[in-house]
C-alpha cells in the first residue's frame, strides 16, 4: 500500500521547512550562477527555483481540476484545515526577509512588535484549539 494522504501532507510540510531553510541560507549571488539541472533551461539557479514554483502551481491546478471533475469535494472540516494552512503560509511568508532586529521592532509606534504578533497568533490558535477540545469533551464526544 502506498503513502497515506496524511503522511504525504506531513512529508510535504517537512520538505517545505527544509527548502525554506536552504533558501534562506543561500547567498544572494548564488541565484545568478548557472544551474546544471535541465529544468533551469540552460539558465541560472533563479530560473531553476522559479521554475519549481511554477511547476508546483501547475500541479496544484491539475489536482484541483481533477478533484472537481471526479467530484472529490472536501468536507467543511477539511476545507477549514486547508484554508488555515494557506493562511498560516501567508503569515509565515510575511516574516521572511526580516532580520532578528527587525522582528523585534514595533509595527507602528507604541504597537506590537512583529515577534509579539507572531506569538499572539500562536497563543490564540493554541487557546482556541484547547477550548474546542474542552467543549467537545464536555459534550461527551471523544476525538
Amino acid at each position: 500500500m502506498g503513502e497515506t494522504v496524511r503522511a504525504s501532507i506531513r512529508a510535504l510540510l517537512e520538505s517545505t521547512l527544509e527548502t525554506v531553510e536552504s533558501l534562506l541560507a543561500l547567498p544572494d549571488e548564488e541565484l545568478q550562477q548557472p544551474s546544471s539541472h535541465v529544468c533551469a533551461q540552460g539558465k541560472d539557479l533563479w530560473a531553476l527555483l522559479t521554475n519549481d514554483i511554477d511547476h508546483e502551481t501547475i500541479h496544484a491546478g491539475q489536482i484541483l481540476e481533477a478533484r472537481y471533475e471526479a467530484g472529490i469535494t472536501a468536507s467543511p472540516r477539511e476545507r477549514l484545515a486547508a484554508e488555515w494552512l494557506a493562511a498560516r503560509a501567508k503569515l509565515i511568508a510575511t516574516f521572511i526577509g526580516m532580520s532578528d532586529a527587525e522582528f523585534e521592532q514595533e509595527m507602528r509606534p507604541g504597537g506590537w512588535t512583529y515577534r509579539q504578533a507572531a506569538s499572539h497568533v500562536r497563543k490564540l490558535e493554541r487557546h482556541s484549539l484547547q477550548i474546542m477540545r474542552d467543549d467537545i469533551a464536555a459534550r461527551g464526544v471523544e476525538i
